[in-house]
């Protein structure tokens, strides 16, 4: 039963981490029939009733009913209301929470080869300043420590494994009340996926968004002073309105994107990974009644 006090979306986009939720975010909102708060990443509900829910998640979070409620407040009548998180695909308490309040809400979870999710959460969190660790390998060493503390470095494994996710949503909701795209299709024919997920969320398929040019791009800063700024925006951040951050941010990104490296993944780092995901790829594969062998495969 949901209380009385709490709003509930009418569709969630579960994940993943690092799977294009954030350009899915921006075209989605470009629908008129669709409402999503400026806070793209609400996680109330991997949060509400959580104690084990720690400090970092918490500061990142809407974390009472009264906030989560307000964040829908200008929503207009008839428009379809929705919560972006990709908490809710990893965190494991989510998807009984979500049964709860809402058994028959549309879901959407977008998957990336797990091993190119890796290393891209990993070149965000060097980009950040919040990697201490020069080489991938020595991060994923830390992975088990890492999951018992508070720890600012990035948990690069457990968001990956998404037939153990997907297992979890597909035991409590009907088949096809959860819609999966592959990040791969998202990329290549994005007018296709999205009028899929238009149709499923119940608004207008024919909508066309604006194109949306590359958004929260990982990678390694050019220079010093862009390091220094990067680690800066993370507590200025916080202290600026929302919707200055969402009108400067497209100007942002396109500087971003022109003083970020991306190597390439060492070879030795990307079989590392392909040992440690390929039985859950597998799973997924059936799960999904897809051949996804290739993620496997460089």
């Amino acid at each position: 039963m949901v209380p009385d006090f709490l709003v509930v979306p009418d569709f969630f986009v579960i994940g993943a981490y690092r799977c294009g939720t954030t350009s899915l975010y921006r075209s989605l909102r470009q629908h008129p029939q669709v409402f999503l708060p400026l806070e793209k990443e609400p996680n109330f509900f991997a949060v509400d009733g959580n104690p084990e829910a720690g400090a970092v998640l918490r500061s990142r979070s809407t974390v009472t009913p009264s906030d989560y409620h307000a964040l829908y407040a200008s929503a207009s009548p008839g428009q379809k209301t929705g919560d972006i998180s990709p908490e809710y695909l990893r965190n494991p308490r989510v998807a009984s929470r979500l049964a709860e309040v809402a058994p028959r809400a549309p879901l959407v979870a977008v998957l990336r080869n797990p091993i190119e999710r890796a290393w891209s959460d990993y070149l965000l969190h060097v980009r950040d300043g919040d990697e201490p660790c020069d080489l991938l390998r020595d991060a994923l060493a830390q992975q088990a420590q890492r999951q018992q503390v508070e720890h600012r470095g990035g948990h690069y494994l457990d968001s990956g494994f998404y037939a153990t996710q997907l297992a979890r949503y597909f035991a409590l909701f009907p088949r096809n009340q959860i819609q999966v795209h592959l990040f791969e299709e998202l990329m290549q024919d994005r007018q296709t996926v999205l009028a899929q997920m238009f149709r499923h969320i119940g608004v207008d398929a024919a909508f066309v968004p604006e194109p949306e040019p590359a958004v929260n791009v990982s990678g390694i800063p050019d220079s010093k002073g862009l390091a220094w700024v990067l680690r800066a925006r993370k507590v200025v951040r916080p202290l600026v309105n929302r919707g200055v951050i969402e009108r400067a941010r497209p100007a942002w990104e396109r500087f971003l994107n022109r003083r970020l490296r991306r190597p390439a993944l060492e070879q030795e780092d990307w079989d590392l990974l392909a040992g440690i995901f390929r039985d859950d790829v597998l799973r997924l594969g059936d799960l999904l009644n897809r051949d996804l062998s290739n993620w496997l495969v460089r």
